[in-house]
Formats: structure tokens, sequence, C-alpha cells
């Protein structure tokens, strides 16, 4: 499964203004029209300027993977293993070391991306093109051309409330108008 992020507009408008905008904080905005059964009066637009958005902040509470190991079983496995008592130390050491480094990379990441969509929507020039904005991403488990994706829910919150944990707690399918 791939997930892909989509910026999503109700009015018909000329992207190539956006686009503009969008590019400058990393972000893609091409159109694709995705098969939404309940919705068919929105444009949307791949941010992706990639292969795919995993790994995105958004929705990352959901699919967050982060969460610190059981060190206690962690050192079982080793001893049911029959290591000697410094070489599980020495592993339990590197597992540590690689687990806050991994952490660390994504914790930059993710304040990187968030930083991105943030500035990004409070781009005065954003303003100027359109009140409002929507942001939606689906876990795709095929072709792109193939899924059928169906809107969940919807709500609609003020640009000043985007803030890191309002991005990683959107859920998959939720559409949230953002107002500029």
């Amino acid at each position: 499964m791939c997930q892909f992020n989509f910026l999503v507009t109700k009015e018909k408008l000329n992207p190539s203004g956006i686009k503009e905008i969008a590019s400058e904080f990393k972000l893609n905005y091409a159109e694709y029209k995705l098969d939404i059964k309940n919705s068919d009066q929105i444009q949307t637009f791949l941010t992706t300027t990639k292969d795919c958005d995993c790994g995105s902040v958004l929705g990352k509470k959901y699919s967050d993977d982060s969460t610190e190991p059981d060190w206690k079983k962690e050192k079982k496995k080793l001893e049911r293993k029959r290591f000697s008592k410094r070489r599980i130390e020495l592993l339990l050491e590197q597992k540590l070391k690689e687990f806050k480094e991994r952490n660390s990379d994504e914790l930059k990441a993710e304040q990187k991306e968030s930083k991105n969509w943030t500035e990004f929507l409070n781009d005065k020039r954003l303003k100027n093109k359109i009140n409002e904005i929507g942001i939606l991403f689906h876990q795709f488990s095929g072709e792109l051309q193939n899924e059928e994706i169906k809107i969940e829910s919807q709500k609609t919150i003020s640009v000043d409330k985007i803030d890191t944990d309002f991005l990683k707690n959107i859920k998959e399918n939720e559409l949230n108008w953002i107002k500029i």
C-alpha cells in the first residue's frame, strides 16, 4: 500500500498560479481525476514530487511505528539465543542507538514537511487565489487509476489552527477544508 496526499478545490480554477506557489514549498500540484463515489464536484491535485507520499506527516498518528521497543522483551529474546551477557549488552546498546537515530531523522523530516504545509497554506498569494482548499490522503492498495475512494467525513478548519499535531491527526479519506 502507498499513501498519496491530495489538495482539493471546489472551484474550477487555473491551477498554474497555485502550482507555482506549491512548488516553492516542495509540493506538487498536478491535477488528477480520482474515482470518488460520493463527491464529483471537486478537483483533486497530487502533491507528491516522488513516487508516493509514504511516511508523510499527514495521518502519521495512525501509521506511526516509532514506539519504543520493549527492551526487556528484546533482552529475553537475546538470552534465549544463549548470547553472553556482554554480547547482549552490546546488541541492546546498538538497537537503542539505531532506534534513537531513526526517531531523530523521522522527527526532522516530520518538522520539515509540517513547515512546508503550514507555510504553503498561510501564503498570502494563495489567499488571493482561493478562499478554501482541502487536504485529503488515501492509502492505495493498487494503482491510482484503479482505486475507488469514498470520502468518509469532512470538516472545516481555519488556517491558523494548522500545525504539526493537526496534520498528524488527519484520518484517511477525511476531507479537511482549510479556510484560507
